[in-house]
């Protein structure tokens, strides 16, 4: 089935080649905008839609919450995210990778010091862990080979509450 917005997934992965990006549903149409070809979706709520339900499959990783006043995106390249700009640790933002060894192929371009929290999705569950960035590898390879099942993998910089920034579904 064609996609309904061809050209969507192209001109989001534009937007963040300069890495993470977030904001609201309306900013992001608005940052969007200058890029638009038709077809493309009709207004924020069309788009937020969109994302919610083909973003995935595009590369590009979606986290939504609510602040209590509205409603807040967070996005990222998912497949190439080590290629991005280091991203700090107090936005929550994150490395997304459909498969272990998708990771374990980037994991030498995400070298340095400081810690990590390794999280994966099981389906019915997540595990976390934080780690220094040295001992990646090794913990990677031990849980790929006791949870070769993982659905997604993720890598955020620095310690994060897990539950908190990718709560289950």
């Amino acid at each position: 089935m064609p996609s309904r917005f061809p050209h969507l997934p192209a001109t989001l992965h534009r937007l963040l080649e300069a890495g993470p990006w977030q904001g609201t549903p309306t900013e992001l149409y608005a940052a969007l905008e200058p890029h638009r070809v038709e077809p493309w979706p009709a207004n924020p709520a069309s788009l937020s839609l969109w994302m919610k339900h083909h973003a995935g499959t595009h590369g590009v990783s979606v986290e939504a919450h609510h602040t209590g006043e509205r409603r807040v995106l967070r996005l990222a390249r998912a497949a190439n995210g080590l290629d991005s700009a280091t991203i700090p640790p107090d936005n929550a933002a994150f490395w997304s990778f459909p498969t272990w060894l998708a990771l374990l192929e980037a994991l030498p371009r995400l070298e340095g010091s400081g810690e990590v929290t390794l999280a994966f999705d099981l389906g019915s569950s997540r595990i976390a862990q934080t780690i220094p960035t040295g001992w990646l590898f090794q913990v990677v390879g031990r849980w790929a080979a006791q949870f070769p099942q993982a659905r997604e993998v993720r890598v955020y910089p620095g310690a994060v509450e897990v539950s908190t920034v990718w709560p289950l579904g």
